[in-house]
């Protein structure tokens, strides 16, 4: 079984852009995987999504059948067990032993869906609504203990509602929670918040307009940990690293990456990709999703830069990272810090931590630090802000892994054949 984290830039084509590859081994068997009624709810929570960004409103299930969205929903999740669960021709009950409720506004702007279980026993049930977020529940009256009342997707935090952030749980082999520990800055200062976050988009549009294809030399090394924070084995490697960036004549974003090379004989249990699309978060048609926040005035290796903390909004069809764990695909929430340098608006450095626990997945922990550096293609007369490093934490079914990247050698293309890197806003790349 593998769990997958990938970063999608058009969620509704569920595109792969980047992310992280977790094998798990043995530790996911198939009783992990929810159950038939939870997959059914996710792909009719999926549907009313897809169906609300073609149409401008939700659907009633006979819309969503007779638009053949249902299928396509399906479909791009690369999981047709739920659509082969349903018998659409069977009316309120189109799971066996299930009543199906779906009741949409009548401007279409707002839905409720419950799969309940038509004995009135102590049975659990299932509820969600146009937010996204699942629920499951027992009916009133029956002796369940107060964890059985599950959110099976994080709720809203109090940072969203203008409260104080949450403070996350102290972790001794990650570095802190985004939430946890505020790097000092010098709040005095004036942020112009909206202007930095303009220039930054048109960087990430320059990305896009020109890095069509990049190549790099990448050293891996993979270190796990023990439960007390211990650090224990480690494995090496040396991989071609290759990124492509691509926008459609609609505009939606593609990217891939891809590596070969060599490693060690046995492969580490974790296995990532993540770096290349995160710097799109800043993107025109992505930047629109994440709630920023000035934190004021700091210094990064000399270089005056902008402190900026955000968080993505609440909307699952809007969600630019996600967990594959076989077939099944969960969108997650994510929260960061990034470092915009004063004078160009480039982004330095960037780092970012699930906003919540994924209980339901067993996903503890997902911390990614990137540092970027300005990579100058000579051929081209072109200089790009790249990764430079990468460093991901995941703390996954309460085993905990480290992953460290590091790139060199860059090339634009197949035809650019040197590059340096100037400094010195970030460290020499090796």
């Amino acid at each position: 079984m593998r769990l997958e984290l990938i970063q999608i830039v058009a969620w509704q084509a569920i595109l792969a852009c980047a992310g992280a590859v977790v094998s798990a081994g043995q530790a996911n068997s198939t009783s992990d995987l929810p159950e038939a009624e939870v997959e059914v709810v996710h792909l009719l929570g999926t549907a009313e999504s897809d169906y609300h960004q073609a149409h401008g409103r939700y659907a009633t299930l006979a819309e969503l059948v007779d638009s053949g969205q249902l299928r396509r929903s399906a479909e791009q999740s690369g999981n047709a067990s739920p659509f082969q669960h349903l018998d659409i021709a069977g009316g309120d009950e189109p799971l066996a032993g299930f009543s199906l409720d779906l009741v949409v506004a009548s401007d279409g702007a707002a839905y409720k869906l419950s799969l309940t279980p038509k004995n009135h026993t102590c049975m659990t049930g299932w509820f969600t609504d146009n937010t996204g977020t699942v629920y499951e529940g027992k009916p009133v009256g029956c002796k369940f203990a107060t964890d059985e009342l599950k959110l099976l997707e994080p709720a809203h935090t109090a940072h969203e509602t203008g409260t104080p952030r949450s403070v996350a749980t102290p972790r001794d082999w990650a570095p802190p929670d985004v939430d946890q520990t505020v790097p000092p800055a010098r709040q005095a200062a004036s942020c112009p918040l909206s202007g930095v976050l303009t220039e930054a988009s048109k960087h990430a549009e320059e990305l896009v307009e020109n890095l069509q294809r990049f190549s790099a030399k990448e050293r891996i090394e993979h270190i796990e940990f023990g439960k007390k924070g211990k650090r224990g084995s480690s494995q090496n490697g040396v991989f071609d690293y290759v990124a492509q960036i691509e926008q459609t004549p609609s505009g939606a974003l593609w990217v891939e990456e891809y590596r070969e090379g060599s490693s060690s004989e046995t492969p580490p249990p974790l296995e990532d990709t993540g770096t290349a699309a995160f710097a799109l978060i800043f993107h025109p048609r992505k930047v629109s999703d994440f709630d920023f926040q000035c934190e004021g005035l700091t210094e990064l290796q000399g270089v005056p830069a902008w402190q900026v903390h955000f968080q993505e909004t609440p909307d699952p069809a809007k969600a630019f990272h996600a967990m594959r764990i076989g077939k099944m695909v969960y969108p997650l929430r994510f929260k960061g810090r990034v470092w915009i340098a004063a004078e160009n608006q480039e982004v330095l450095r960037l780092e970012t931590d699930l906003v919540a626990p994924i209980p339901q997945i067993e996903l503890q922990v997902e911390h990614l630090e990137i540092v970027y550096a300005p990579i100058e293609f000579t051929t081209r007369n072109l200089q790009l802000w790249l990764p430079a490093s990468a460093t991901l934490y995941v703390g996954y079914r309460g085993h905990r892994y480290e992953r460290v990247h590091n790139f060199s050698k860059f090339q634009l293309f197949s035809i650019d054949t040197t590059q340096t890197v100037k400094g010195p806003a970030i460290s020499p790349i090796e």
